[in-house]
């Protein structure tokens, strides 16, 4: 009895650790969901605002659409980019309050950065301050261009209303469109319509 008491005991110790960490990363998890569930529902809610106004204008743009006007990005770095129509862009919106939208982003970019090399442009959008994704560029070692938009005008354009979401812009014309809830099942055809957009100019 007093062996079988004995072993008890020390697997209780043994597994005291486990458990704490366990509990922890438990809260750990369910603090950064909450977080970014917290910004998805102040997206929502902006876009919700101004979207009687947006689509009075038709002042977005959704799968199909074509970007008729120049767009400009700026750049952590002051550096402005323009979209140009004969090239191809996948624009990730991020945000640093949101960590699990980070994780994402950067599974999505792991799935097709080999295409840079051959002229995909990848860049990640927020609109965090510039000094929150420098932070958090130099803290992560980030691979993708970062850009910010501060004013929200790029998620009011492409109606972005949960993060991560995804947009794959080809020529000119507006090819995906994926939010948190759609990427998993676009994916698929992201990674096609990449490989396709690729190999027809290398044939």
């Amino acid at each position: 009895m007093k062996r079988l008491k004995a072993a008890l005991l020390k697997s209780w110790w043994l597994a005291l650790p486990l458990l704490v960490l366990s509990s922890w990363w438990g809260y750990k998890n369910y603090y950064r969901f909450e977080q970014c569930q917290a910004i998805n529902q102040t997206l929502m809610n902006e876009l919700k605002k101004a979207s009687g106004q947006i689509r009075a204008q038709k002042s977005f743009l959704e799968e199909g659409d074509w970007l008729n006007t120049p767009l400009s990005l700026s750049l952590l770095d002051g550096q402005e980019v323009k979209l140009k129509p004969d090239e191809t862009y996948l624009l990730i919106f991020i945000s640093t309050g949101c960590p699990a939208c980070l994780e994402i982003a950067l599974d999505v970019y792991g799935e097709v950065d080999r295409y840079e090399e051959k002229g995909l442009r990848i860049i990640s959008i927020s609109r965090n301050l510039v000094e929150e994704l420098a932070d958090m560029a130099s803290a992560r070692n980030w691979p993708m261009v970062v850009a910010h938009d501060t004013t929200g005008q790029l998620h009011r354009l492409f109606q972005i209303d949960g993060l991560p979401s995804v947009i794959l812009i080809r020529q000119g014309a507006i090819g995906i469109k994926a939010n948190a809830l759609s990427i998993d099942r676009k994916l698929p055809d992201l990674k096609e319509m990449i490989a396709e957009t690729f190999e027809d100019r290398a044939t």
